[in-house]
């Protein structure tokens, strides 16, 4: 039977996102491989001869911008995995990146006394946190690649599409959303772009306000709308969606609009 053996699953370089959020938490996980014949205690400490590995790219991070929340953990003989928590001051990284500009990481490593070790390379994990805000976005933003068409000869009297929009974190709440149609945002994108889109009169469409959320443990969920048969003339038109609010946390200026081609034709 192998021998028992523990690791840590993100060994080596690792970038972790770090969100602008109350207490935000990494879990580094331990992992011990083998037969389940031996347990014992495992111990993360700060190893900075790790940090000489990857030349000038990073910075010790400054120990008061986070804490290891128990630094000896505990596994039976029949665990296989147990982790270590982290708990990273986001906005007090942030404030440091912003005024040294440096890339900071944490090099921790593994040891027992009770289990035996794997190979050298698995035993460290160098932690860059990344600093993001909380955000909704479309998950196509901007031009959508594809027009969203109707047939005044065939199509129903409306016809259902649907627009997706994403978290860039793990939702855990029934996150409610505004989406609404925007003139601004289409004449922007035609003064940058040189061209001429038309808005889609209010008439042709319906958005479904009762599709605007993103369901409890959904990271993404489609918000619908309608295009209406026989109310504009045929031609090509352009439906400019802006998300407007959110329940909680933020909207990635970046990525609030999505500028969807309608072709009204026979």
């Amino acid at each position: 039977m192998a021998e028992d053996k523990v690791s840590l699953s993100d060994f080596g370089e690792n970038v972790q996102n770090v969100f602008k959020w109350e207490n935000p938490t990494y879990q580094l996980q331990v992992i011990k491989s083998g037969a389940g014949q031996t347990g014992g205690e495992v111990t993360l400490h700060v190893d900075e001869s790790v940090l000489a590995q990857y030349g000038d790219t990073y910075t010790l991070l400054p120990d008061r911008l986070y804490k290891v929340k128990a630094p000896l953990i505990s596994l039976a003989k029949s665990d296989y995995s147990v982790p270590f928590e982290i708990e990273f001051d986001a906005a007090g990284i942030e404030a440091l990146q912003a005024e040294t500009k440096l890339l900071y990481a944490v090099p921790f490593k593994i040891s027992s006394n009770t289990i035996k070790p794997a190979a050298e390379n698995q035993l460290y994990s160098l932690v860059v946190p990344k600093i993001l805000s909380p955000y909704i976005h479309f998950k196509t933003a901007g031009l959508a690649p594809d027009a969203s068409a109707v047939s005044t000869a065939n199509s129903p009297a409306e016809s259902r599409f649907y627009a997706f929009l994403q978290t860039n974190y793990h939702n855990k709440t029934d996150l409610q959303y505004k989406v609404e149609v925007s003139g601004a945002a289409l004449a922007a994108y035609n003064l940058a772009n040189g061209t001429t889109h038309k808005l889609l009169p209010a008439d042709a469409y319906k958005l479904d306000e009762g599709s605007f959320v993103v369901a409890n443990l959904n990271d993404e969920q489609a918000l619908s709308y309608y295009l209406l048969k026989g109310k504009v003339a045929n031609g090509e038109y352009m439906l400019p969606l802006e998300i407007t609010s959110v329940s909680k946390y933020g909207i990635d200026p970046a990525r609030s609009t999505m500028l969807i081609p309608v072709k009204i034709q026979d």
